[in-house]
């Protein structure tokens, strides 16, 4: 009988065959399959299927009970907390050296870069010369307002000049004021002698009214002849008259020496009032023109670009000495080299709710395998609260992380303290600086395997086969 034959009998054939006590025999004369197919079931196989089965429920329940972290992986650079220092050009200059070069470490107060002076240097000397000779002209316009001396034994010819212009001034001035006073002298003289022929005149008139009495009174005695009496008459009258004269003269050239005065204190109340506007606007110009020359020195200054404190040379324009650099033009990049350090990272979008701030983190650097040098951990510190984008990112010339390689997908910037650094076997003299790269693990959270696997297989199965 054949092993085709054998295999296709029916299941009652076969249980009754091995019942037979003369299988084994027939057997020995048949194919070794049909000797494996008709060999008696093991009793530990018939329970197979229950380990197998109790297995599979075991692995589901601890999928389902066993937690694992969450965790937000992305990419980012050891970056300064304190912003880097942009150094720039404060207007169109010419660029004459260039003393430093990118990576290089730089302390306070070192010259990175030189401009051209030129400019700069003669807008300075030209404000210097101006608030000079403003300065001689207050100082000149001081004495004349306080009445003191102005001299001056230097060589500067903007004071020179100023005591030259004080000089003929104050010759002008003496000479009106001593007109002035020539004039009230005279008068004072006219009032004087006008008031002593008054005087004169008063006595003769007083003699003539006595004399013109005794006339009248001999002309009625009939001793004294009528003309006698009019001649009397006519030389108190001559007398009374130039009495009047001399006191009109009098009074008249007193008002004209009180005319005199006013004038005279016109003329130097003035003179002050002159003097006081043009101090008043000298002292203006010289303000204005100190302020100028302030700002010249400072834009002198600036032609000498400086570093503010220590830092690290972060980047260098690409530009040579002669090149002309435009007002406000990104030149020299420093990162401050004492500032506390952090992680700039971004968080792509579909990520971004499960972090949170004060989340821990795991940093592992690039430069050291974490495996071997171990890492370092850190804390969410600021979460943006709007997305970007990477052309967004790119335009940002205050991002470290502007020059990164990112895809369309909006993305939240994401600030990491670094707490502690647990590096070890380290190189000597290794520090962690500004720039490095490093793969940042964020822990936002635990999750049981079944609940993965789950978040896995049920989008699968409700959005599968759904495309037009």
């Amino acid at each position: 009988m054949s092993s085709t034959s054998l295999t296709a009998l029916p299941a009652r054939w076969h249980r009754m065959e091995t019942r037979d006590p003369t299988t084994p025999a027939i057997l020995e004369f048949q194919w070794p399959s049909t000797a494996v197919a008709n060999a008696p079931i093991p009793r530990a196989a018939r329970g197979i299927v229950w380990i197998v089965s109790s297995l599979v429920i075991a692995l589901i329940a601890l999928a389902g009970l066993i937690p694992v972290d969450q965790v937000v992986t992305t990419r980012g650079l050891v970056v300064s907390q304190s912003p880097n220092i942009v150094v720039q050009p404060l207007e169109t200059a010419i660029v004459r050296s260039i003393e430093v070069r990118e990576g290089q470490r730089v302390q306070a107060g070192q010259l990175l870069a030189r401009l051209d002076a030129t400019f700069s240097s003669a807008d300075q000397a030209a404000l210097a010369m101006q608030v000079s000779t403003l300065e001689a002209e207050v100082a000149r316009l001081k004495a004349e307002a306080s009445g003191q001396a102005f001299t001056y034994n230097g060589l500067d010819p903007s004071w020179t000049l100023q005591v030259s212009i004080f000089e003929q001034r104050k010759a002008v001035y003496d000479a009106k004021v001593e007109n002035f006073e020539r004039q009230r002298d005279e008068l004072s003289s006219v009032i004087s002698r006008s008031q002593s022929d008054a005087d004169g005149y008063r006595q003769r008139l007083t003699v003539a009214d006595s004399i013109e009495q005794m006339r009248r009174q001999l002309e009625a005695r009939q001793v004294g002849s009528r003309l006698n009496t009019l001649l009397a008459e006519d030389n108190r009258a001559e007398m009374s008259r130039a009495l009047g004269n001399a006191e009109q003269t009098a009074e008249a050239a007193k008002r004209q020496q009180a005319a005199v005065a006013a004038e005279r204190d016109g003329y130097i109340q003035g003179w002050r009032a002159e003097v006081s506007q043009s101090l008043s606007e000298a002292s203006t110009r010289i303000s204005d023109a100190r302020e100028l020359l302030n700002k010249a020195k400072l834009r002198n200054q600036l032609v000498e670009l400086k570093s503010q404190s220590d830092a690290i040379v972060q980047s260098v324009a690409k530009v040579s000495v002669g090149s002309v650099m435009q007002s406000g033009e990104r030149f020299i990049t420093l990162v401050p080299a004492d500032a506390p350090l952090e992680i700039e990272t971004n968080i792509v979008g579909r990520s971004s709710g499960f972090v949170h701030v004060g989340d821990p983190v795991v940093i592992k650097f690039d430069t050291f395998p974490y495996s071997q040098y171990g890492l370092a951990h850190g804390t969410v510190r600021a979460l943006s609260p709007d997305s970007f984008s990477a052309q967004e990112q790119a335009r940002d010339p205050n991002s470290s992380l502007a020059m990164l390689p990112s895809d369309a997908e909006p993305f939240y910037r994401t600030r990491i303290s670094i707490d502690q650094v647990a590096l070890h076997g380290v190189p000597a003299g290794f520090a962690v600086s500004p720039g490095m790269p490093v793969t940042a693990d964020v822990k936002v959270g635990r999750r049981t395997i079944l609940k993965y696997l789950l978040g896995v297989m049920l989008p699968i199965g409700q959005e599968a086969m759904r495309e037009p």
